[in-house]
Parts: C-alpha cells; structure tokens; sequence
C-alpha cells in the first residue's frame, strides 16, 4: 500500500531518533530505492519530494537531495557550514557591482528539490 508523503516523513522522523552507527538523533542518508521502499513507490516524483520535506520541515527536518543517496538533518546540523559573504559574492554578479543587499536576504529562495 503507497504511503503518503506525510506517513513517509514521520517514519523518516522515527529513524532519525534510532540509535544505529553507534550514534541517534545525527543526520543520516538512505538510498532511493530505500526511500522508495519506505514510500511504497515505484517512483519518487520532485511533487513526492517536495510534500516529504514540507512535512519534514514542520519539525524542524529537511530533506537534502544527493546523487546516490538522500540526506535527513535538522537545519541546525547544518550551521557549522560557511555562509558565503555578500563581499564575495558581488565579484560574482554579473555586473560585478551589485550589491546582494536587499529587503528579504533572510527569505529562503523557492528551490525545487
């Protein structure tokens, strides 16, 4: 029976609260067919995707989309990563003095998964 994508994300949830890797409550990647398991799917649709992290993100999860394999985190295990500096990222813009300043630089840009 297919799983929906909010029943997937909260299985998702329980592994990330199981101890394996010596290790709980980490951030852990599945394959897809493993996914695809979990989901009772043939195929996992981008639309599929999008509905799991949605719902994963409603307690504080994410979904990372990789080549080989798919990555559940807490936004917070990730801040340990490097923001890039607007500095930096002006030699960059196409005109190359563009300030990357504006009003919602804190508002997450709409990327597909």
């Amino acid at each position: 029976m297919t799983r929906t994508a909010e029943e997937t994300a909260r299985i998702l949830i329980k592994l990330f609260h199981l101890s394996f890797d010596q290790d709980y409550d980490e951030p852990y990647r599945l394959t897809w067919p493993q996914l695809r398991s979990l989901a009772a799917v043939p195929r996992l649709s981008d639309a599929f995707l999008k509905e799991v992290n949605t719902e994963l993100s409603e307690y504080g999860r994410t979904l990372i989309v990789l080549n080989n394999s798919l990555l559940i985190a807490r936004e917070n295990d990730l801040d340990h990563y490097r923001f890039v500096p607007d500095r930096i990222l002006e030699e960059f813009l196409p005109n190359g003095n563009e300030s990357a300043d504006n009003d919602d630089q804190d508002e997450p840009e709409d990327v597909d998964i």
